[in-house]
């Protein structure tokens, strides 16, 4: 019954956290890195906080909550200026094949 009770509290505070992200990503220039940033390093808090209480409902959410603060951070610390993307780079010289 504890275990059912658990999960009846993480989802919606999952769902929470979701509609967090999404508000953090979308955002736009400075105002994401801030917000992304800030909120991933809570993420991150939150999801080790609820891996030390050692049980298993609480355990999965600590380890989406430090994914989404992951990907959070990665996001915040992304350039705003950047014009080179990895998977869009043109070869000035390509070389020909025979």
């Amino acid at each position: 019954m504890r275990v059912y009770f658990e999960i009846m509290i993480i989802l919606p505070m999952l769902v929470m956290c979701y509609q967090l992200y999404c508000f953090s990503v979308n955002s736009v220039g400075r105002e994401k890195q801030e917000r992304c940033q800030s909120l991933g390093i809570t993420f991150m808090t939150f999801g080790i906080m609820a891996l030390v209480f050692k049980s298993a409902p609480l355990a999965f959410f600590g380890l989406i909550l430090m994914m989404f603060g992951f990907r959070l951070l990665a996001k915040g610390l992304d350039r705003m200026d950047k014009t080179t993307f990895i998977d869009q780079y043109q070869d000035d010289n390509p070389v020909e094949h025979d």
